[in-house]
């Protein structure tokens, strides 16, 4: 695999430098609608994860030659044949308590915008083993925001996490909602950004001057002539030639007439 490609860079930079969350702004609506608490954001996360992987895997093997529009109908079919099987398990197979939230938006999760953006800007123009890769950084970055976001929402704005509450004197119950989430991602888009260019500020070189000055010789005993030096006015553009020589007849006749009228005073 090409160097450029590697896991190590790609993870890099699809999940921390080039975040599709809060550099590249996509998958808004399940990060902001759906982490109102850790329990919510990480199955949401999970979700887009593996929606993402094997989405991505798909069209890079098999919709390279695939009409774009065809493209983004397979890629609602195919979350929705991978996410609504998985939904019904969890929600009657297992013991886990599903709130209405997770009910509502992990079904939307099939249509996310982030799952579209790669597999059409990077899935399908590349290998299969390359796809993948990049579709994990970006499950990866995703997920994080969506885990960081349900957490920080759940302890500022009821005081407590996972059912364990932390006796706050005061909590913000407005953290909770959709804008509680907006601040959140806008501090930490603004923390991802000033770090980022931290590390990517390129520090301009040094260039070493000498400081020891140089001998500069004087001849004092000769004689100085002055050359002469003419001077050439021709100029290529005519406007300025002729801006030019109207001025040095202003000037001229400035001086003949301040000349003319000495004499007369004179006589």
């Amino acid at each position: 695999m090409d160097k450029k490609y590697s896991l190590s860079s790609m993870m890099y930079a699809g999940a921390f430098k080039y975040n599709p969350v809060l550099i590249q702004c996509v998958a808004l609506c399940p990060v902001v609608a759906a982490t109102q608490n850790l329990k919510d954001a990480f199955f949401i996360a999970v979700a887009v994860f593996a929606d993402m992987l094997v989405t991505s895997f798909i069209s890079s093997l098999m919709l390279k030659k695939t009409a774009r529009f065809v493209r983004v109908a397979v890629y609602l079919i195919l979350g929705l044949i991978l996410i609504c099987p998985v939904l019904w398990v969890i929600e009657f197979r297992t013991l886990v308590n599903m709130s209405f939230t997770m009910r509502v938006f992990l079904p939307l999760v099939a249509i996310n915008s982030a799952t579209a953006v790669h597999c059409e800007t990077f899935a399908v123009k590349n290998d299969v083993r390359t796809a993948v890769n990049d579709s994990v950084a970006a499950g990866v970055g995703i997920g994080t925001v969506m885990v960081i976001c349900g957490a920080l929402r759940e302890i500022i704005g009821s005081g407590s996490i996972l059912g364990r509450s932390f006796n706050f004197k005061f909590t913000l119950p407005g953290m909770a909602m959709p804008v509680g989430c907006l601040v959140i991602l806008g501090f930490a888009a603004a923390v991802l950004q000033s770090v980022t260019s931290r590390k990517t500020k390129v520090k301009p070189e040094r260039t070493e001057v000498s400081a020891q000055p140089e001998e500069v010789e004087l001849d004092v005993d000769g004689e100085f002539e002055p050359e002469q030096i003419d001077i050439d006015l021709t100029y290529d553009n005519d406007d300025e030639y002729a801006y030019l020589l109207s001025s040095v007849n202003e000037l001229i006749d400035s001086f003949t007439s301040k000349e003319n009228s000495e004499e007369e005073d004179n006589r």
